[in-house]
Formats: structure tokens, sequence, C-alpha cells
């Protein structure tokens, strides 16, 4: 026998001796892998939630030896003639078992060849025992379905299975004698038939796909020519091992968790906030729990409500995991640093303390140590040394790909990530039964995106299937959107206008709609001033309201809609000669404003150096910070003053949660906190046609484009007007059900209005419309569903439509990084993508770069393209 070893074809086998073992042990690796991950806590629970038959220890037992035959399909003769010098064979091992299943003959020597229990095994229906099959074959990550359109193929391929030297079902009966070894009770004892349900097959797939990444990894589990009794111990123990390591079997920190105590006092080293201490008091047991939707402002430390709500759920072996999902890849790498030192200070000791990861495509990494690293190779490594170097470069494989990351103890990362899990996208299955063991936090939750709602709600509703856990954060959520996340109970009334300015605030909110109330200390009370002021379209006179501010010590904030306008009134500011150039915020010894088209080096010191220069230990001294809406999120920011474009009022919250922030003295002028909206000169009615369309100026300043519903920035505008002063939080419901609630919305009842109302309503159905064709279809049997390539599309609604150019060569951005890519929005990117950018020149800090047909210019004020 001769198994190659190493490369992309470790996998295949030549037979000369009469035996497939090598396949056969890698088969037994992927089963024992398999059912080692049905024996953690919370996959075993949420394979159970989909299912009404018990799930046994044989029934899972037969579960793990269908798993082994998912690559079967390995023993056809174009397959396995690749390993063969000189060989010009380019057959798979997945599409070529068309013919095995749709040729009579061949199909019965399959069968012939497969467990003869299987006939009491799958279900009687026949579409769901085709199903299991269809799903194990699915290993590779994207549904298979046999049909007609491969047809020509499967004639071609129709020679593999006919091979007289080397028959391929005497290797598939070498995989059933093991699986007979491996799991005699599976055999052996009495069971119900497995599970119907079409839920269950895909969360049975995605643990297959899971197994045999795993299983296919040759650190742990070498390909060698062995025997069974030992290949099985070896499994067995490298499983185990590779299950902790990775951070898919936390059973043993669990105790370590209930050490820590059992209230937030026991966890932190201050005394809890009243969100923090309202969660805190939560029962794990209630199943109400299982959802929660918790509104505060900003500041109030959501974030370490949700660590400890993960602690206590852990503790309680109610999740084994926890994914925590920001909007941005910014706001990611920000937290988790904070999450990172919070698990530090929990588990002091490295080997016993979770893995963390930072799930950042890119930038992944887990304690500190950068993805670069991978796993040694099987002919360096012993896989039973105890080396420390070795056992971390372990906890990395959760790290390696973008895929994986979801298979982390705890991650932190993009909502993308999560929302991935239920769409049609390859490996969506993997993510899913990762994530469903996981306590999900989704940060900064508001509705602005109706797509991407739509997309939440049916993450949260596969979730609630699974019995998993959820909780949303958000300084305040509308009542409409709240309920639509809320969606698995239909018995949640209408919430009137009336009703949803009266609810408590701040609050969490259970599963079954109930709201309880957290009383703000005094402390968090703020007091703000609205000021409209008809500067949308006329930013440099803006300079003079705010210089008298800048003269007094004040530091400004100033947050427009668009990059195109931050860099228009930066470069206003940097001109005027009442602006003194010490004022404007500075990075590395330049000027420069903040938004998103920095490469990701450059994003991270200007970050550092807003926190320096705006953060809670700030020195004192006027400053002005211009930037885009990368400053209303993650960055601690602490204005004296602040300006912003007129933006729906969830997100005017979002921004104001930025003045004020901390306990400080002010500036002479600036004890009260002062809020300038920028509006147009007129009604945004004005902006409309009889089609209820948006266009020219409006749309350059953000309305109607970034914001698309006119109606909601109108609302706010009327709203602060007239409520001028306010109390953040008493007064949060206030602006935002006015800005929101259809009811509030109704109140613009003009033909322009009421077009614009058709036109939003039409592009939130269609949007609807594209959420739910992108969304996976868990209630159909593998084989009765079209699989589409749609993960795609999510990504591009998150803003994460960047693309990531590499550099011919390296050079030094102007804020002294190396730079060896870039980040080039797709609107900005060339018809026509090539690999590589190249670097056309440096010279006065500026980098000019060419793309394809296009040229751009990156410098201080980050990338822009040269028309």
């Amino acid at each position: 026998m001769v198994a190659t070893t190493g490369g992309a074809f470790w996998g295949k086998y030549v037979e000369k001796s009469g035996a497939w073992l090598p396949l056969a042990a890698h088969c037994l690796d992927v089963g024992v892998v398999f059912r080692r991950l049905c024996d953690t806590a919370n996959i075993r629970r949420s394979l159970q939630h989909t299912t009404s038959t018990n799930l046994s220890g044989v029934v899972l037992d037969r579960l793990a030896v269908m798993a082994m035959f998912h690559d079967i399909g390995k023993v056809n003769a174009g397959f396995q003639s690749k390993i063969l010098p000189n060989s010009m064979s380019r057959a798979g091992h997945v599409r070529e078992l068309a013919p095995v299943l749709e040729e009579p003959e061949l199909l019965e020597r399959l069968l012939a060849a497969l467990p003869v229990e299987l006939q009491q095994w799958l279900p009687e229906d026949p579409y769901a025992a085709q199903s299991y099959f269809l799903a194990v074959f699915s290993h590779h990550g994207k549904p298979v379905l046999f049909d007609d359109r491969i047809s020509g193929y499967s004639r071609a391929a129709r020679k593999y299975w006919q091979c007289a030297e080397r028959d391929p079902f005497r290797g598939i009966a070498e995989i059933v004698q093991w699986s007979r070894s491996a799991f005699p009770n599976a055999f052996a004892a009495h069971a119900p038939r497995l599970p119907e349900e079409p839920g269950f097959h895909h969360l049975f797939a995605g643990l297959v796909m899971l197994a045999d990444w795993i299983g296919s990894h040759p650190y742990w589990f070498p390909v060698e020519n062995t025997v069974l009794e030992k290949r099985l111990q070896q499994s067995l123990n490298a499983a185990d091992r590779a299950l902790v390591r990775i951070g898919l079997d936390t059973s043993s920190l669990r105790s370590k968790a209930l050490g820590l105590g059992r209230q937030f006092s026991d966890r932190f080293p201050f005394r809890p906030h009243p969100l923090q201490a309202l969660i805190d008091r939560l029962d794990p047991e209630d199943p109400n729990a299982r959802l929660l939707i918790a509104e505060s402002e900003t500041g109030s430390g959501k974030t370490e409500a949700a660590l400890n709500w993960f602690c206590k759920l852990f503790a309680a072996g109610k999740v084994d995991s926890l994914y925590f999902a920001l909007p941005t890849r910014v706001a990611a790498r920000e937290l988790y640093e904070r999450v990172r030192q919070t698990i530090r200070k929990w588990f002091p000791n490295e080997e016993d303390r979770p893995v963390v990861l930072l799930a950042v495509p890119g930038y992944g990494q887990i304690d500190g140590i950068d993805n670069a690293r991978v796993l040694v190779g099987p002919d360096e490594a012993n896989l039973w040394q105890d080396d420390q170097d070795v056992r971390r470069l372990e906890k990395l494989w959760a790290a390696e790909r973008p895929k994986r990351f979801l298979a982390a103890a705890i991650a932190v990362g993009t909502i993308d990530q999560a929302l991935l899990s239920i769409v049609q996208t390859a490996h969506a299955h993997l993510r899913s039964a990762c994530l469903n063991r996981s306590l999900l936090v989704v940060d900064e939750v508001h509705a602005s995106d109706h797509y991407m709602s739509q997309l939440l709600s049916a993450l949260l509703e596969r979730h609630w299937q699974v019995g998993g856990y959820a909780l949303l954060l958000s300084a305040t959520l509308g009542s409409s959107a709240r309920q639509a996340f809320l969606q698995h109970n239909s018995e949640i009334p209408y919430v009137s206008l009336h009703e949803a300015i009266s609810a408590p605030y701040p609050a969490v909110t259970l599963a079954d709609g109930t709201s309880i109330a957290a009383k703000p200390r005094p402390e968090q009370r703020k007091t703000v001033f609205f000021h409209t002021m008809p500067y949308a379209f006329q930013l440099p006179q803006l300079i003079q309201e705010i210089l008298q501010a800048l003269h007094r010590g004040a530091r400004v904030l100033v947050v427009l809609n668009t990059v195109a306008r931050v860099v228009e009134f930066f470069r206003a500011a940097l001109s005027s000669p009442e602006i003194e150039r010490e004022w404007l915020f500075q990075c590395a010894g330049h000027s420069c404003p903040h938004h998103g088209r920095y490469a990701p080096q450059d994003r991270c010191i200007l970050d550092r150096a807003i926190a320096a220069q705006f953060g809670k230990d700030a020195p004192p001294g006027p400053r002005l910070l211009i930037g885009s809406q990368t400053l209303e999120q993650s960055l601690d920011i602490d204005a004296d003053l602040l300006v912003t474009d007129l933006v729906p009022s969830d997100v005017l919250l979002q921004r104001v949660g930025r003045l004020h922030r901390h306990r400080r003295s002010r500036p002479d002028g600036c004890e009260n906190a002062v809020c300038y909206v920028l509006v147009p000169e007129v009604s945004l009615e004005s902006a409309l046609n009889e089609r209820g369309e948006v266009a020219g100026r409006f749309l350059r300043a953000g309305f109607g484009s970034v914001y698309e519903d006119l109606r909601t920035l109108e609302r706010t505008w009327q709203t602060i007007v007239s409520h001028p002063v306010v109390e953040i939080p008493r007064d949060n419901r206030l602006l935002v059900e006015s800005a929101t609630h259809p009811e509030s919305l109704a109140a613009l009842t003009s033909p322009l209005w009421q077009a614009h109302r058709h036109r939003i309503f039409g592009a939130e159905r269609a949007k609807a419309i594209a959420a739910s064709t992108v969304v996976g279809t868990f209630d159909q049997y593998f084989g009765q569903f079209e699989y589409r390539e749609d993960g795609v599309k999510v990504t591009t609604r998150l803003g994460a439509d960047q693309h990531q150019v590499r550099l011919d060569r390296p050079v030094t951005s102007p804020f002294g990084q190396e730079l060896t890519e870039v980040l080039v929005p797709s609107f900005m990117a060339p018809a026509e993508l090539e690999e590589i950018a190249h670097v056309e020149g440096e010279e006065n800090g500026e980098i000019l770069l060419r793309w394809a047909d296009k040229q751009y210019r990156y410098s201080v004020l980050g990338l822009e393209e040269i028309r």
C-alpha cells in the first residue's frame, strides 16, 4: 500500500495489497471527531432541539457511522489514479458519485457494500433517507444536488466505478468494516430511526463538515498505514485533544467559571451599573432569558454586562462559547482587547484559559498570536509532546480561515461572520453548527438598515430553534425593530406610539416581550441642548460657529455623513486663517480627518491618536476632529461640543454619546452639552420629486443615499426643534419613536411624502425579499432545494465590500507605517479587477497608485480616486 505524505492529495491512495486502510483510517478519524462533537453539551443540545427523536448514544453512534461515509467517493478509479506518475486525471470524489446514484447496476453494488442495517436506521420517507447521504456528501461546504445538469459528466464518470483492476466497492466495504469495529453499538442495539426533521439534517451536515476539517488535519491525524485497534485509540486521543485546544470542548473550564463567584461584583472590581445589575439578576434557567434585548445609553457598561451574562450561562452549562458581533472591523478590533483582558483576569493560568479569537479576516489572532503561524506538519511534530509553543499553535486552528472563526471558545468579530451561518454560502452549515453552541451577542443594533435587520431576524429565529442564547445591545431600539427581533413569539401585541414612548428605559426585554426597567444612576443623566443650523450645504460657514469654542479651549467633534463632506470641510478648516494648525487633530505630526478610507495599519494609529487627544485622560486645550460615521461607535471620544449632520434619531443618539461622555471640567461656555445639527435651509420635502425620489445635492449630503428614508430624517428634525432640550436617557424613547414609529411617520401626509412613503415601502419590501432569497432553507431536505452562492451579498450590504488590494511593492504611508496593501471600496474599484495595484510614485507624502484602469492618491486625507 502506498499513501501520499502531504499536500492537497494526502488523502488519495492506491490499492496494491487488496486493502484501503489509509482511507478507512481517515474516515474513522472523521467519525470519531463527529461523535466527540456530539458529546459536547451544547452541540448535543442544539441537535436535540431540532428533532423529537431521543438522541441516545446509539442514535449518535449511527450518525457517526453515516459521517464515515463522507469520503466514499474517493475510492473511484479516477481519483485514485491521481497519485500515479504523470497522471492527467482531474477526477474528484463528489460529482463522481452521480453515476453510482443514478445507474441501477452501480447503485445495487453500492447498497451491497453499505451496511444492510441501514434499512432499519434511515427514515422510511425516501426523501429523508436520501437527504442523509446528500448531507454527508456535502462535506466540502456546498450542498450537492445530483440532477440532469451533470448527466453528461455522469456518463463520463461511470468508467471510474467499473475498474476491473481495483474494485472501488471493495474500498467502501473496507470503510464499513472499520465502522462496525469503531461503533459496534450502532449495529447491535435497538434504537428509533434517524430523525426525519429537515432542520436536523442541516445541522448534521454542518457537524460533518466541521468533523472533516478537524479530522483531515495531519498534525492531529497523521497519514500512515496502520491497524484498526491502534488507529482507533489514536483517533480518540487526538479528537479529545483537538477539540479542547481549538475551543470546541470547554467542559473542563466550567468549574473555573463557577469559582469566579455568582455575582457581577465577584467578577468585576466595581459596583454594577443598573443595567449590569438587572441582567445579573436574571435566571439562566428561565427560557425567556434565551433572548434578551438590552437598551441603555452609550457608556453604561453594556459590554461588561454581556461578558458577565456569558459567564453566568457558561457556568450553568447553557452555552459553551461566546461570539461578540460588532458592526465594523474597527469596532471589533477595539473591543477585542477589552474582552481579552477580562478573560485573562478571569483565567490567569494560560493552560486553563479559553481560546479568545479576533475574528476579523486578515487580522485574525488568538491571545496575541498572529495567525500567519500555523501548526507544524506531521513530519515535524510529535503528537504527544507537551511543548508550550506547539500548544499555543494548536489554538490557532480556528483563526487560520474565516469559515472556522466561530469554532473558537470566545470570538470577537463582525456581524457578517454570524450572518454567514444562515445565508446560502459555502460552509454556512459549518458556521451554524459552531454558532449554535454560543451566546450570540450583537452590539450596536439599530433599525437603520432594513436588509440587515431582516437577516438578523432570520439569524435569531434559527438560533432560537436550536435552543441557543442571544443578547442584543443597543443605545435605543425602536419598538417596531424590537418586535421584529421577537418574531418567534407571535403573541406579542402591537405597541402604539404612546405606549412605545412610555416604555421603560434603560431596560431589558425578554423573549416573551416583557420589559424590565433599569433605573439609571443620577450621574448618568445628561441634558443635551440641540441647535439646528442651516449649513448642510454651506459647510465653510460652520467655521465661524465653532471658532469661539476653540478659542476657549474646547475639544470640538464634527461628524459628517459622507467621506466627501469630511474631506471638503477638513480642507476648508485647514485653509482657514482663523483656525490655528495646532488646533486640528494630529497623527504622526500630520493634521488629518478620520474616516474609513485609510489603510488598516494607519487606522490603528489614527484610533490611538484619537484616544490620546479626545479620550478620558486627554490633556486640555483646543482640538478639532472632523470625521465620518467611524467616530460614532467604539472609540472612546469625549467632546466638549458636537457638530453633526442630520441623521435618524437612533444614530443621532450614538453620536451624542460622544458628547460630555466623561465627568471632567469643561471650558467656559461648554458647561452644557450642546449639539449643533446641520440641516438644509429648506424642508426635506423640497428634495422630493413627484415620484418620491431624492436627487442632487441632498443625495451628496447623505439624505436619501446613506439614510434612504427621508421621513426618519424629517421627523428627527421636527422632534429636536419641538424638544430642543432633552435629558438622556429619560427622553431616548421620545427621540427614537418620534422618528421611527409608523404612527409618527404617518404624520407626514403631503402628496410628495406619500409618494416617498410608497417608494420606501417598495424598497423595504424588495430588501425583505432579497434578504429572504439569500437565507438558507432549513425546512427542506438535501436534494429538494437549489443552492446559490449568495454570501457576497451579505458582506456587500454590511459595508464590508472593500477590496483588499496588494501593492506591487511596500511603501511608507504618510503616518510612517509600511503598507503592502490598501482597501478600495467597491464603488471606487475598476470594472475589471486585477490582483495587484502598482505604485507609480511617492512624493510630498502622497502615494500614487494604479489599479487596472483607475488611478488613486493615498495621502493624509486617505484614499482618493483621481478622475
